[in-house]
């Protein structure tokens, strides 16, 4: 019975190291000669993170002012100022040949004078004739009032029959005489109100005068064309010695102390854009620096473009480096939408659709699933999934990465 049981134990070492040798054996093997596969990684960490909205083009450095300068009469270029050429506003930016238009003013500024001595002669005429009736009027009042107590006192010897009846007609006569001069004298007053009336039509046409005078004198400033505002002469259209039309273009004016960026961002974005949000101003002049500006006005209107995109245009305060941003250049820009302190991050490539990632753990690829926050194609927030200070795979198209596989970091992968 010993020798039956001993029998059968020795039956199952033999079959442990039969299976040792086809199956362990091999194993081992494998696991001792498994292929390391390189990866680049990336410490989890914990910091601030951005959710940001770049635009879907260029935006371009737009200045404060920017005007096409035009002649306001037609003439003769005397006087265009250099391309680059400063100058302060209310300054001569081009002077037009004016030489007739000098003689229109001086025409009616003579005529003014004219009309102006016409109207003091007018006022002079009228005064000499006020005092010359008030004379009559005066000298005739006292001659009826004599001729009226001659005659009532005739009138009264008459009828005492002091007086012949002749004498009586003699002052009736007079007093009638009298009466008449005096009743002239009266009417002629009348005549004050035509002088009055003379007056008036000489003051109306010193009116006509003077705004024949200011409009000569307005025609005459359009030939000096001024800077409407402090700023630089972008480009000049125009030589002196050329003829130019009302209207025509000379000359780009640009105030370039004050610039701003226009862009434009897809629709899509619309709620994530609102005034006084924190910008970063790229230029290609200056590659791999980033100047700060704000949103100062997001637009109320979606635009229809020629590729039937829709897109919403943004203006923003450049807040940085304002000198060197020039009208017309192309600017890269990125809006700030949200942001956090003090949170845990990784690196936007290392993760897989936003919901896988690969850490790594003794040496070997470990899976995890990952819920993510704020982000952009840097980097996102991880919410659950991820602890600071681990691991992360970053080079998530290596062949052969999965699960469990076994991998060695590297600061860059060879080609």
């Amino acid at each position: 019975m010993a020798k039956r049981t001993h029998n059968r134990q020795g039956t199952r070492v033999l079959r442990w190291l039969i299976f040792l040798c086809v199956v362990a054996v091999p194993v081992a093997y494998l696991s001792l000669h498994e292929e390391e596969i390189e990866v680049t990684a990336a410490t989890v960490s914990r910091g601030h993170v951005e959710q940001t909205v770049a635009s879907i083009s260029a935006g371009t450095v737009i200045p404060k002012e920017d005007s096409m300068i035009a002649a306001g009469v037609i003439g003769i270029l005397i006087t265009v100022p250099e391309e680059g050429q400063r100058v302060r506003q209310g300054d001569l930016l081009v002077e037009l040949d004016h030489a007739e238009l000098d003689a229109q003013v001086a025409l009616a500024e003579a005529n003014l004078r004219a009309g102006q001595s016409r109207l003091e002669q007018a006022k002079l005429a009228a005064k000499i004739y006020r005092e010359i009736c008030a004379t009559k009027v005066s000298l005739t009042t006292a001659q009826l009032d004599l001729a009226q107590a001659e005659f009532d006192r005739i009138k009264s010897l008459s009828e005492k029959r002091a007086v012949s009846q002749s004498d009586l007609d003699k002052a009736s006569s007079v007093l009638r005489v009298a009466q008449e001069n005096y009743a002239a004298a009266k009417a002629g007053q009348g005549e004050n109100q035509v002088r009055a009336e003379e007056i008036r039509t000489a003051e109306a046409a010193i009116e006509q005068l003077e705004a024949a005078v200011d409009a000569a004198q307005a025609a005459r400033e359009r030939a000096f064309v001024k800077a409407p505002f402090s700023g630089v002469v972008g480009r000049r259209m125009v030589d002196v010695g050329e003829a130019t039309a009302m209207g025509m273009p000379l000359l780009q004016f640009v105030c370039d102390d004050e610039c701003y960026v226009r862009a434009p961002f897809d629709e899509a974005n619309a709620a994530e854009l609102c005034v006084g949000q924190k910008a970063r101003l790229s230029l290609d002049a200056y590659r791999g620096v980033d100047f700060a500006g704000e949103v100062i006005y997001v637009s109320p209107v979606v635009s229809l473009n020629p590729d039937l995109s829709r897109s919403l245009d943004v203006k923003i305060r450049i807040d940085e480096g304002k000198e060197r941003f020039i009208p017309g250049m192309s600017v890269d820009v990125t809006i700030v939408a949200d942001e956090k302190a003090d949170v845990v991050f990784a690196p936007t490539e290392a993760l897989i659709r936003e919901e896988f990632a690969h850490v790594v753990e003794d040496g070997r690829a470990v899976r995890r699933a990952v819920k993510t926050g704020l982000g952009n194609w840097r980097t996102v927030e991880i919410v659950e999934g991820l602890r600071e200070g681990e691991t992360l795979i970053t080079s998530i198209a290596v062949d052969g990465l999965k699960d469990g596989a076994k991998v060695r970091v590297v600061d860059e992968l060879e080609d």
